[in-house]
């Protein structure tokens, strides 16, 4: 039987009238489920439709940065994050977006920072939209150009211990999330399939230690089953180290083919997940950090867990994914112990002196 295709396609009219259109195709296997067919319809429509310039950019006034940020966007498209390039573009229009971009002055970036940081704007925040702007001038005016953001130091984002996510979390949410999707729905008559899909998205991401974004973008093309293989697919369209599949890792993906969890993570993922048991406060990317540090406690050398984590720099892997615990850290602090001779004297009632 011939895969049955769906197209999803989205329009809209530039400021000068022409018709523009942004179109996604899909082949499912004839068994697919109908519902996950307009599951995924409904999804790449919304995905689409975040993607088309608001009324107010194609309105913005010849010359301005809201003018300029509508021709530049386009050129990011294809990005992965196009999304929240435009966010971050669009941050800045309150304060400049109706000025001309060549009357953009550092003093007018450096004023609009300490705004932001006033009203509690997150550091790494404020470096991705500085560095937005830059890349506006230089997409359109070229490489070289001199910018209002050149020479604004970057802001350095608040250091925060890592929270390790322990197995027995991970299998509580996996297993209340298994036993959501096999109820019903009340006075629907169906069961809860978000929840199965939700399920497979955590087994894949705690399993295997890789980003969001990688199982966001991974394709059915992508994962050989039969010979254990995952090619990941980074964040710049590109090709990072692949992964052989253990045992846990095949369950995983087996289970995310299954249930038809590919493409973008719904927006109440992480709500939903909490509502299933995740702790509050921990972020689901932390899962990661648990996963590569449990690979240095274990024995790993520290070069295999940068392949394995996908980082380009081993400094990287170094600050993040030593543990204090079975590592040179401890090596090093015994190493300098006994130094003094102190013996732990305590009172009668047990209290150190």
């Amino acid at each position: 039987m011939k895969p049955i295709r769906v197209t999803v396609k989205v329009s809209w009219r530039t400021d000068s009238g022409e018709r523009r259109t942004i179109q996604r195709e899909r082949k499912f296997s004839p068994a697919t489920p109908l519902r996950a067919r307009k599951a995924w319809k409904a999804a790449t429509e919304a995905k689409l439709r975040k993607r088309l310039p608001a009324s107010s950019d194609r309105g913005a006034n010849a010359g301005t940065l809201k003018a300029d940020a509508a021709r530049y966007l386009p050129l990011v498209r294809h990005l992965a994050d196009w999304v929240s390039r435009r966010s971050e573009i669009r941050a800045w229009f309150p304060e400049v977006g109706e000025r001309s971009r060549a009357s953009v002055s550092r003093d007018d970036v450096q004023r609009i920072i300490g705004v932001w940081k006033s009203a509690g704007v997150a550091n790494r925040t404020i470096n991705n939209r500085v560095s937005a702007l830059r890349d506006i001038y230089r997409k359109l005016d070229g490489d070289d150009t001199d910018t209002p953001c050149d020479r604004v130091p970057f802001l350095k984002p608040p250091r925060t211990p890592i929270q390790r996510v322990t197995a027995d979390t991970v299998n509580k949410v996996r297993d209340n999330l298994l036993a959501k999707g096999l109820t019903f729905e009340p006075g629907r008559g169906r069961p809860v399939c978000q929840a199965l899909q939700d399920r497979a998205r955590l087994m894949v991401l705690a399993s295997t230690g890789r980003r969001p974004c990688e199982v966001e973008r991974a394709q059915p093309e992508d994962v050989n089953v039969q010979q254990r293989v995952w090619g990941v697919r980074d964040a710049k369209g590109g090709w990072s180290a692949g992964i052989y599949l253990n045992r846990e890792m095949l369950i995983a993906w087996q289970t995310f083919i299954e249930t038809e969890a590919w493409g973008p993570f719904p927006v109440h993922f992480t709500r939903r997940l909490r509502e299933a048991g995740w702790p509050k406060g921990v972020r689901v990317y932390n899962v990661r950090h648990s996963t590569w540090i449990a690979a240095s406690e274990r024995g790993a050398d520290l070069s295999d867990i940068q392949a394995g984590a996908g980082h380009r720099r081993i400094t990287t892997t170094r600050e993040h994914y030593v543990p204090v615990l079975n590592s040179r850290l401890e090596k090093l602090s015994n190493l300098i112990d006994d130094r003094f001779g102190w013996e732990v004297a305590t009172t009668s009632t047990g209290r150190v002196m």
